[in-house]
């Protein structure tokens, strides 16, 4: 059967062509109130990772439209056209926002890249030494093929590196790269100058900020326009001043926009496979925002704080960014490189403002809602410090992303004494969120209902029948936002839709018989055992009750006798250093069946890797096995090569020998740490 929301809205024209003309209608009712509020992360690779949170940037809704223009005008400088696909390479800040804005005012597509990623996978980086900080980022801006580099200056580094790579390939499809102070400031760029320019965003340092001021209505102009020449904030409504003589603007003609004209381009997680570039249009982020603002859910108000400490490079948070500023809140952005170093900088306390943490965050700001992912839900139930803080002020969170443990969830509701805990379901493809329970429901474990005007189906993914109420199946979705379109890559669009036109999630799980939807695994990562399906997700739920491991990952092993056998990758806890492989497989073997029990062995390592959203990168652990096999067939074939040069050489007997004399790279042992 299809399963929608019983309370429906027809979706067929939306208010406004383009993104940026409905965001600037909607915010003007807003005035002066306070916009957007982004504290600054700085790390220091050489010196390991080192959190510095010592200044802040703040706007206000009166500001945005002028800032926007203004990037516009200086983008224009850069010969930014209709078609060209400007890559924003920053981390979480308000800034990159105007940036996206910008192109959709000039009707080009922003390719939204999270900076951070050019740190690099620490996971990867431990195990192949090919590869480089630099090549994430270049993989995503090649894969999308943009033409300018807009980079927040602390990955500037990055961006050159993958400016090199570009001309030593002979693309030179890039055609500039600037800091994101040069396209926003009154003043002109000269493209054949590399002089750096002041911002004019005035950085303040947040153990200076007036909380007062900060949660008044009446903000001062912290962060107006302001000309560097006369010292006086100029007027920049409607045609914007770019500084220059009469005769010397650059005039480049605006396309007229269709709502189906990509406005973002977004990259998938890449959990099952490379990612790929999912071009979001106008239409679809509109009619989404519209979707989860309906007074059903409960959605943020005006004024009220919102808290995302999440990337808005993926479609979770980009929409919670634009969610909370149409509503009206003030928004506040933490830009972080993953969910670890969230977690490292709350417990090593290394932030060097007045309040430690972002649980501090919470309390001192007064947060009223936020948006998470469950890599922060499992901190927040199992770290014991949370008990030192509250949070009387936090009515809503949000948490999407991955599927979460909904026993941690409860948890941390309690802990944090939250009225409204809720999961939510969404995909790039599928245009942001497309789930969500109505506000304050207390199914926990549930991502919710279909949002209005979408349709669900679960079907069998081997015979495409529908499934019954609670039967597992294929999540397949159709939605008036739902336009999944990979950038120049038809055949793999193709391959999104079955042959009823809905889209194929790639995602396991099933529905009530109240129409609520459930989330399991992806279907890729689903173990098959003799025949039986096996859900990572379940023995990782029986893994994260053991008190020694902090976290954990299970994946399917080959086995020439059953297929596949469940393997579990575990982060120890400090407080457990001799946690052994014995030991966990003898306490998940009384708590599940015996078929599901890990027969593919037990691996510690010091971390999972995950995406952005918090999914975890299963692919990126079966690479162990990849490795061990390739390492193997390696040392036969030495072994035989060494001992038939010793034979002709020598005329000596062969000695067998246990393995290659030049050391490789090997994957951690069971039950062994990897070496550091």
């Amino acid at each position: 059967m299809e399963i929608q929301n019983p309370f429906q809205i027809s979706w067929d024209k939306t208010t406004a062509q383009s993104f940026h003309d409905y965001f600037f209608a909607k915010i003007s009712a807003h005035g002066s109130n306070l916009a957007i509020v982004s504290f600054l992360v700085r790390i220091c690779e050489n010196l390991g990772i080192q959190v510095d949170v010592d200044t802040g940037k703040q706007w206000r809704y009166s500001e945005i439209r002028n800032w926007c223009e203004m990037c516009a005008t200086r983008l224009k400088e850069l010969q930014v056209t209709s078609n060209s696909r400007v890559a924003v390479i920053t981390g979480t800040t308000g800034q990159a926002i105007f940036v996206h804005l910008a192109c959709s005012i000039i009707g080009c597509s922003a390719v939204v890249v999270n900076g951070w990623s050019a740190v690099g996978n620490v996971f990867l980086r431990q195990y192949d030494t090919n590869y480089t900080n630099s090549d994430e980022i270049w993989t995503l801006v090649d894969l999308s093929e943009a033409t300018h580099l807009i980079v927040e200056n602390q990955f500037m580094q990055k961006a050159d590196d993958v400016r090199r790579k570009a001309q030593m390939r002979g693309g030179g499809r890039i055609k500039h790269v600037r800091q994101i102070e040069d396209v926003l400031t009154a003043e002109r760029i000269n493209v054949d100058s590399a002089r750096k320019r002041p911002p004019l965003v005035k950085e303040i340092s947040l153990a200076k900020i007036n909380l007062g001021a900060v949660l008044a209505e009446d903000i001062s102009d912290l962060t107006s326009p302001v000309s560097e020449i006369s010292g006086q904030s100029k007027e920049m409504n409607g045609d914007v001043d770019s500084g220059g003589q009469d005769g010397d603007d650059v005039q480049t003609p605006v396309q007229p926009l269709s709502g189906q004209n990509p406005m973002l381009i977004l990259f998938t997680s890449g959990t099952t496979g490379l990612a790929k570039a999912a071009e979001l249009s106008h239409r679809s982020l509109i009619i989404n925002i519209q979707q989860i603002s309906l007074p059903l859910f409960g959605p943020v108000q005006a004024k009220e704080r919102f808290l995302l400490p999440l990337s808005i490079a993926h479609i979770f948070g980009v929409v919670s960014a634009y969610y909370a500023l149409i509503n009206g809140a003030s928004l506040y952005l933490i830009s972080k490189q993953s969910n670890k170093l969230l977690m490292d900088t709350l417990v090593s306390n290394q932030v060097t403002f007045g309040y430690s943490s972002d649980l501090s965050i919470l309390s001192y700001f007064q947060i009223n809602v936020m948006h998470i992912t469950p890599a922060f839900v499992h901190w927040m139930a199992t770290e014991a410090m949370v008990d030192d803080y509250k949070a009387p002020h936090l009515r809503s969170v949000l948490c999407a992303g991955a599927p979460i443990d909904s026993n941690l969830a409860n948890t941390m509701k309690c802990r944090l004494n939250i009225k409204d805990f809720r999961q939510s379901f969404g995909m790039t493809e599928l245009g942001g969120i497309c789930t969500m329970s109505p506000y304050q429901d207390d199914k926990i474990e549930s991502v919710g209902n279909p949002l209005p005007g979408m349709l669900f189906k679960v079907v069998n993914w081997e015979t495409k029948q529908l499934c019954p109420p609670r039967q597992p199946g294929q999540i397949i979705v159709l939605g008036p936002q739902v336009a999944p379109c990979y950038y120049k890559n038809p055949k793999a669009t193709s391959e999104l839709f079955d042959s009823t036109g809905f889209v194929k999630t790639g995602d396991a799980g099933f529905y009530d018989e109240v129409g609520r939807i459930y989330v399991l695994d992806r279907i890729k990562d689903i173990i098959k055992c003799k025949g039986t399906l096996i859900c990572p997700s379940e023995v990782e739920l029986v893994l994260r009750a053991h008190p020694g491991i902090d976290d954990c990952a299970v994946v399917g092993r080959q086995d020439h006798v059953t297929g596949e056998v469940p393997a579990a990758f575990v982060v120890k806890n400090s407080a457990h250093p001799l946690l052994a492989s014995a030991e966990v497989r003898q306490y998940v073997s009384g708590k599940i069946a015996t078929f599901k029990e890990l027969r593919g062995g037990v691996f510690f390592i010091s971390e999972i890797p995950r995406s952005v959203c918090g999914k975890i990168l299963r692919r990126n652990l079966r690479q162990f096995w990849d490795r061990e096999r390739t390492n193997s067939k390696v040392d036969s074939l030495t072994n035989k090569e060494g001992a038939k040069t010793a034979g002709v050489s020598k005329g000596a007997p062969v000695k067998k020998t246990n393995g290659s004399s030049t050391p490789s790279k090997r994957p951690p042992s069971a039950g062994r740490p990897p070496k550091k």
